[in-house]
């Protein structure tokens, strides 16, 4: 996933942080009784499991700190915008460079310290699935696990099609049903966590923070597939 979306410059200045910024990339297409994806979990595992969508699909907006830590030692803190649909907004803290920017149309990956950025239209990336305006789990989206257990619900999701990727769990805590972190192993078995701290949902985002066009842009990247 990472080598499909993510400009070389990011990787090899703050490698994983752009999958765990997408990780949630799995929420794609409807859940579909009787297939193969959800054939083993219980009654109550499909509920939890629609619990949660319906959940993230009442997000409106969203702010809040986030804290990321890899199995690896790398670390890294920053802020999420989410204003849903269509826009969202990763910024990093020093020194990590890393500024992401969805507005609707593109996806926007910044490096500061080069001035350098590359672009791709939203809805050919991952992201566009969780901030589309259906939240929705694709039919090629295997749900590995559904826990709940002391006042937390865990989802665990993989992609059927390319398992060796690695494989994504949604944390909520529960009752009331609120996320607070998400998981990423990735396929060389490296463990990211991403947490938010102090969430605020439903709160008003200046649609400004969405806009880039004031960025000191140096070099434009080329979209990946172009590379």
């Amino acid at each position: 996933m990472i080598d499909v979306l993510a400009p070389t410059h990011f990787l090899r200045k703050v490698p994983g942080l752009i999958l765990a910024a997408i990780v949630i990339a799995g929420l794609a297409g409807p859940i579909q009784a009787g297939r193969a994806q959800v054939a083993a979990l219980s009654a109550d595992d499909k509920a939890n499991v629609e619990r949660a969508l319906a959940y993230l699909n009442n997000i409106s907006t969203l702010r809040a700190r986030f804290v990321q830590v890899s199995s690896n030692g790398a670390y890294a803190e920053g802020q999420v915008l989410v204003a849903r649909p269509g826009r969202l907004r990763f910024d990093y803290d020093p020194p990590v460079p890393a500024l992401l920017i969805a507005n609707g149309i593109s996806l926007l990956f910044y490096d500061r310290e080069l001035k350098q950025a590359s672009y791709l239209p939203l809805w050919e990336t991952p992201l566009w699935f969780l901030i589309r305006e259906e939240v929705k789990l694709s039919d090629d989206m295997r749900i590995e696990s559904v826990i709940q257990e002391r006042g937390t619900l865990r989802v665990a999701l993989r992609d059927a099609g390319n398992p060796d990727i690695g494989e994504v769990t949604l944390v909520f805590e529960d009752r009331p049903l609120a996320l607070r972190k998400w998981q990423v192993v990735d396929a060389q078995g490296v463990l990211t966590e991403v947490s938010l701290i102090d969430p605020r949902f439903g709160v008003e985002i200046d649609s400004a923070a969405f806009d880039h066009g004031d960025l000191d842009i140096e070099n434009p990247g080329r979209r990946q597939q172009d590379r």
